[in-house]
């Protein structure tokens, strides 16, 4: 999936929830910042960064993320989302607060 099969919410929810990944832990780790650059390379970079700057201006608390999330509502794209954080998760050993994000959304989401 690229982010142009996505609606501008649906982009700008990803976004969110990939920097609040990265940010779970409090370090973003060199493998972390390779899976990164993997993701913006696969759905198309300019887009992938240009939302990520939205989501940074937009999307400033994890309220604001989670509310951003639960927006999301077509199966294919909450699915999509949802692998694309787990592989963001695991490229640096899945930390616990990471762990948690990911079991949120996926409840949230009801995804298994």
């Amino acid at each position: 999936m690229n982010l142009s099969d996505l609606e501008p919410h649906e982009r700008l929810a990803f976004a969110g929830l990939v920097r609040a990944m990265i940010r779970m832990d409090g370090e973003v780790t060199p493998d972390e910042a390779h899976a990164v650059t993997k993701i913006a390379n696969a759905v198309g970079a300019q887009q992938f960064w240009a939302a990520m700057k939205t989501a940074q201006e937009c999307l400033a608390s994890p309220a604001e993320v989670s509310k951003a999330a639960e927006q999301v509502t077509r199966p294919e794209v909450r699915a999509w989302a949802l692998g694309e954080l787990r592989k963001l998760a695991d490229s640096d050993g899945l930390d616990i607060s990471e762990d948690a994000l990911l079991r949120w959304l996926a409840r949230a989401w009801e995804l298994a």
